[in-house]
């Protein structure tokens, strides 16, 4: 079976981070069928790139912030037309629903190819709140062959809507990510090994609640770190007076965050350091204000490295008090600040922390993707010779 990757989700050369998750499981996914192209489009001009073998093309997607909303999946349909012509393949698959999924149902709908959607979380949780938005991606999601959920509350969330998906849980790299030796770790990162390390690792987005972390923080500590005077008095300061925050990521909150002394902005991390990230560290911190499926909190887990994570979306899912982690409500600083003293004194088993995550395979998700998108292309009423498309 030939298949067709489309996503804006994908690393580049500007963004190597991007869409890692992506990009891992079309790595996996490309041992079980062909993967014939990747369409990544970008807001700037690209080179072709290479992955594992697979071409990867940017076409250039030209929008107006905010103001091309209504249009952006008409104008993702005419950024990337140009790159299927001539191209072979049986089915699309298109990670992310808005714009991309609904651009490529345009397409598909007037050159007669088949496609699947892998809804991923924002595209759902904060999309549907544009009733403009929601209408063009359920039009989307009921024109796909498949749809595929990175979590059950996903799945539930378009069950709702009519939308009938498959929870097809993401992988984890574990030659990258597992348990290492905490000491060469922060020597590695020129990092004390007498502190005492809180992390967070994600984009500095409102909807990931950077600030609410750091005003938890604060708390912890007994300070303002923004204005260096006394906070509210919080409980056992000095019990504390080791930790540290660090911000690995990049984003417009990055702003309103004070780093100093004991609260580090290190930036945007190649994707290969993390792993040393999460060993350096005692406990990864999520306090977003939804989610899809994290996958911080599986990588973290899978380098048995507890979680605080807000109860969201999927995250209950994968954490499970005192066994890897602890849930705590969103957008509640002082429930976090509490979560964490709890999570930095407890004795967690590390063991058990890592082998919470051990049902996460990329092998498992790409057999059960490839699975289902082979029936669909058995089933398709598109003759076969249509999908190659000429004259785009």
């Amino acid at each position: 079976m030939n298949v067709l990757f489309i996503s804006n989700l994908f690393p580049n050369r500007a963004e190597p981070t991007r869409g890692m998750h992506n990009a891992q499981q079309v790595a996996a996914l490309s041992m079980h069928c062909r993967i014939t192209k990747i369409i990544a489009p970008t807001y700037e001009e690209m080179p072709r790139e290479d992955f594992n073998g697979i071409p990867v093309v940017h076409p250039k997607f030209l929008r107006v912030p905010i103001l091309s909303r209504p249009f952006n999946g008409w104008l993702f349909a005419r950024s990337i037309a140009h790159e299927l012509q001539g191209e072979q393949f049986d089915i699309a698959l298109v990670n992310w629903a808005y714009p991309d999924a609904y651009g490529v149902m345009l397409l598909a709908d007037k050159f007669k190819f088949p496609f699947a959607v892998t809804v991923q979380g924002s595209d759902v949780n904060s999309f549907f709140r544009s009733p403009t938005r929601k209408r063009q991606i359920l039009a989307a999601l009921r024109a796909s062959r498949a749809v595929f959920t990175r979590s059950n509350a996903l799945r539930d969330a378009l069950k709702r809507d009519g939308i009938q998906a498959t929870t097809v849980y993401n992988g984890i790299d574990r030659e990258k990510f597992q348990p290492r030796n905490r000491a060469e770790a922060c020597r590695e990162l020129g990092l004390p090994e007498n502190r005492r390390r809180i992390l967070f690792v994600g984009n500095l987005l409102p909807v990931k609640g950077p600030t609410i972390l750091a005003e938890a923080f604060c708390t912890i500590c007994g300070s303002d770190l923004q204005s260096r005077q006394p906070a509210k008095p919080a409980a056992s300061t000095a019990e504390f007076a080791d930790v540290d925050l660090v911000f690995v990521g990049a984003g417009s909150e990055s702003n309103n965050i004070a780093a100093g002394e004991r609260v580090k902005l290190v930036g945007t991390q190649p994707h290969e350091k993390i792993p040393i990230w999460m060993n350096a560290c005692d406990v990864l911190c999520l306090p977003s204000l939804n989610e899809g499926l994290p996958n911080a909190a599986l990588e973290a887990l899978a380098s048995a490295l507890p979680v605080v994570a807000s109860n969201v979306g999927g995250v209950p899912e994968i954490i499970k008090d005192g066994v890897n982690g602890l849930l705590v409500a969103p957008r509640n600083p002082d429930a976090l600040a509490a979560a964490l003293r709890v999570a930095l004194t407890f004795t967690w088993d590390r063991s058990a922390v890592m082998l919470s995550v051990e049902k996460f395979d990329w092998t498992v998700n790409a057999r059960t993707v490839v699975e289902i998108l082979d029936n669909c292309v058995r089933n398709s009423t598109v003759p076969k010779q249509q999908t190659t498309l000429q004259n785009v």
